[in-house]
């Protein structure tokens, strides 16, 4: 667990919100997650933007770009590294799952410190096995980063009790997703390839940026069989970047050609989406 350094409520430094926040009842929000380094947000415009058309989709009222961009802006600024997290939620109301008429959002910001075990992993990279449990598919949050993790929170106890750094998560229908808390990619007959989330999973801001340098790259409904066949994989998101696999099940991998990813994409500059 990683200590909390700052956080504010929209726009108060405080880490007190309702009692009936919606975001606490219902998991009515989303929010993201990104990385500070050297004082700026990696990735800043699309963390803006994934909030944005996701608080579209929600239906909720969505903070103005500009003074959201700038707010994160200047709290990033304290930081040399660490990480940001910006939750937006309906705010509060009573019983029921209706929201208010004049219903008014709350944005939480707020600042943990970097895992610094992520370099380290960078280089020696992890070990990935099976997770027994199954993701359920919902194309109506499908993508999303919404508030109802609880998914996640399951596999990541699971996790707790193996001998592997990560898990891949397959959904109900025995497609391969992501990892616990993060995306997937991997090699077929030298094709990069990573998973369809169209009904499972999220579409993380570092695999949309991989996705763009890497527009060849085939998205595709895949096995566990098919996956055992890969010679090299690597899982991703904005805090870690990209994390090679040296070993999946338990079999050992080539780390070359996610070394090869992850060195093309730090070249790229820390603040453009």
């Amino acid at each position: 667990m990683t200590y909390m350094n700052f956080c504010s409520v929209n726009g108060i430094e405080q880490n007190q919100i309702d009692i009936e926040n919606r975001g606490l009842a219902y998991g009515d929000g989303l929010f993201t997650t990104a990385k500070i380094m050297d004082g700026q947000i990696q990735y800043l415009s699309s963390h803006v933007q994934r909030l944005l058309l996701g608080c579209k989709r929600l239906a909720l009222i969505a903070p103005n770009k500009v003074e959201l961009t700038e707010q994160l802006s200047q709290v990033a600024k304290q930081y040399n590294l660490a990480v940001l997290k910006v939750i937006i939620t309906a705010g509060s109301g009573g019983r029921g799952y209706a929201r208010a008429i004049d219903q008014n959002n709350d944005v939480i910001i707020m600042v943990h410190d970097y895992p610094k075990h992520y370099n380290e992993l960078a280089i020696e990279g992890i070990t990935l096995g099976n997770s027994n449990q199954k993701m359920g598919i919902n194309p109506m949050l499908s993508g999303l980063k919404h508030l109802n993790r609880l998914e996640q929170v399951l596999l990541r106890q699971e996790l707790t009790s193996t001998q592997v750094d990560d898990l891949v998560v397959t959904n109900i229908n025995d497609e391969v997703i992501e990892a616990t808390s993060a995306n997937l990619f991997f090699w077929l007959n030298d094709q990069l390839c990573t998973p369809d989330v169209t009904n499972s999973g999220v579409n993380g801001i570092m695999r949309q940026t991989i996705l763009q340098k890497y527009p060849d790259t085939l998205i595709k409904k895949v096995t566990l069989a098919e996956l055992a066949n890969s010679p090299a994989m690597f899982i991703c998101n904005c805090v870690m970047g990209v994390m090679p696999v040296k070993s999946y099940n338990g079999h050992s991998l080539s780390m070359v050609l996610p070394q090869d990813v992850r060195n093309t994409l730090n070249q790229k500059p820390t603040n453009v989406s």
